[in-house]
């Protein structure tokens, strides 16, 4: 089945028909998610619209149409699964696990993290790929972090988590993930009982009386999950932007003061989230002039609103303005988090390893559609 239009690229880039799209106008008619069974799709191209529609949860649901309404217990603990109060309620149990002060006490520990890494990607040797023994293994262990995983259980759990999501094997693919719902079930079980420092810890001590026992367990799920799988990706993709853009990856080397900007700049220009869940109108509204019925489901593009025609990749870009992260009640928990972990990672990436370079011609490099996975280089071998 052909990729539709919002997640399709040229590598990095939308590809030429979407910008077409996109010049005339900020809303089209478009089938953008299969299995809406015969409701009406629209594509929202413009930054306003996008906008508007992503803070406003009273006209527009992030809740994906169900047959059964028993579904949505597949998903406790999901945020996206949410519409308000379950989600205001749930947010505001997990949003102090992200506080300012807890990113700063981590960051000590992210910084061993990176360093532990780096050191197994250069004892592998050049050329090695960077998204198998940097990418993936970076986040899975910092979520592992977050979480406050026992040490002695996260080289296994972070083996699950990336076979769960990247095993050509089904049953592999199966299999380990239910191995992490399994274990984050008696993780949450283990923290209600004993907190510790962690994610679950904090809502169990600050919120612990609002959120069911499968609940926590969802949210431990996706944090482990999601925190991996879409930081691999966005570690893998920034580090392919540096070295195929050799002045740009030159001037965060010498000035790595510069990191806050391009990490801002990496994210806007390969946002690997082309669009958040579709948001579903719960009334008839007017958008961009045209008439939005009850039911219709619209598809918003972080491509569209990321990455306007002609714009080249610059570091030094004054305030880039993005939504990779999202906007309104569903932007993205994670933020502080994954920014962390580019600011800190990427610079040890430059420092240590100076030649840094693709080790195959760019055009051999095969990517990951962005759907329903974020999107992701397969395999990215370099050398130094």
């Amino acid at each position: 089945m052909a990729l539709p239009l919002p997640h399709r690229r040229h590598r990095l880039d939308p590809v030429p028909e979407f910008h077409d799209l996109q010049n005339e106008g900020p809303l089209h008619e478009y089938d953008t998610e299969p299995g809406m069974d015969g409701r009406k799709q629209w594509l929202v191209t413009g930054y306003h619209e996008v906008r508007d529609i992503l803070a406003d949860p009273e006209r527009f649901s992030s809740m994906r149409p169900v047959d059964d309404e028993a579904d949505r217990a597949l998903l406790p603990g999901i945020l996206q699964a949410y519409d308000p109060p379950d989600h205001t309620r749930l947010r505001r149990t997990v949003a102090p696990a992200y506080s300012a002060r807890r990113m700063e006490r981590l960051r000590p520990r992210i910084e061993e993290i990176v360093e532990e890494c780096l050191d197994d990607l250069e004892d592998v040797g050049s050329p090695v790929d960077f998204v198998r023994y940097a990418a993936w293994p970076i986040p899975a262990l910092i979520a592992c972090e977050f979480l406050d995983v026992p040490r002695d259980d996260r080289a296994e759990l972070s083996r699950m988590i990336r076979e769960s999501r990247e095993s050509r094997l089904p049953r592999q693919r199966t299999s380990s993930g239910m191995g992490v719902v399994n274990y984050t079930q008696k993780l949450a079980a283990r923290k209600r009982l004993d907190p510790g420092e962690g994610m679950i810890g904090v809502i169990v001590r600050e919120h612990g009386a609002e959120v069911s026992d499968e609940e926590l367990a969802g949210l431990a799920e996706g944090n482990l999950i999601m925190a991996a799988e879409q930081m691999a990706a966005q570690l893998a993709v920034a580090v392919l932007l540096l070295v195929t853009h050799p002045d740009q990856m030159a001037l965060l080397r010498e000035h790595p003061e510069l990191v806050d900007g391009a990490t801002e700049e990496l994210l806007r220009h390969a946002s690997i989230v082309e669009a958040p869940a579709p948001r579903v109108a719960l009334e008839d509204v007017s958008v961009a002039g045209r008439d939005i019925r009850a039911g219709d489901v619209l598809t918003c593009s972080m491509m569209a609103v990321n990455r306007p025609q002609g714009e080249h990749f610059d570091i030094t870009r004054e305030n880039p303005k993005h939504m990779a992260f999202g906007y309104g009640i569903h932007h993205c928990l994670g933020a502080p988090l994954a920014r962390l972990q580019l600011r800190v990672a990427l610079p040890a990436v430059l420092r240590r390893f100076p030649s840094l370079r693709l080790a195959v011609p760019e055009e051999d490099l095969r990517f990951k559609p962005g759907r329903p996975a974020p999107f992701a280089v397969e395999e990215l071998p370099v050398e130094w």
